[in-house]
């Protein structure tokens, strides 16, 4: 039987994942939950090849090249020539970009709202404990860039971002934001 911990940390990632996955509905973009995740990815790395985006979200070949079609049609993924010519750069655009904002604008306002039922003394907790556990279950670079795929890694990246700690075989980092 699971434990009372275990069991409201479940609840809680449903309640994340559900309320991510209702901005699609919201928005009048009507981009769906991988769709915001590729963008989202492409912002995080510009540059980055369908094959690396296809890492990120963990999507096959086949279809993650007919999501980024979808989204160079839509206007917000521009594709170039890339230094392999096997492959393709991909980058947002303007519009690209604006709806990724708004993804983490989202996201961002939902954690601040979950989290800010708490004191700075338990923030400085969950973070701790946050950070505990995400470096101990990053398992490979893939599985890190599939973790961030919704990230928005300006903070994590200033404070030691323990995915990113664990990926490049470093330390866990304090866990002080």
């Amino acid at each position: 039987m699971t434990d009372r911990p275990e069991n409201l940390l479940g609840v809680l990632a449903l309640l994340i994942v559900d309320e991510l996955q209702s901005a699609d509905q919201s928005d009048a973009d009507t981009l769906g939950f991988t769709a915001r995740a590729m963008l989202n990815a492409v912002g995080m790395y510009p540059g980055c090849t369908i094959e690396q985006l296809r890492t990120a979200v963990d999507l096959s070949h086949p279809a993650a090249v007919r999501a980024v079609g979808g989204l160079v049609d839509a206007a917000l993924v521009r594709k170039q020539a890339s230094a392999d010519r096997r492959a393709v750069s991909l980058t947002l655009t303007p519009a690209g970009r604006a709806a990724a904002n708004r993804t983490l604008a989202h996201r961002d306002r939902m954690l601040k709202r979950l989290t800010g039922h708490l004191d700075e003394t338990e923030r400085a907790q969950l973070d701790a404990l946050l950070v505990k556990i995400l470096w101990h279950e990053t398992r490979d670079p893939a599985h890190a860039m599939q973790l961030c795929r919704l990230c928005d890694d300006k903070p994590c990246l200033a404070a030691g971002c323990p995915v990113e700690c664990r990926e490049e075989g470093l330390p866990m980092p304090d866990g002080a934001a």
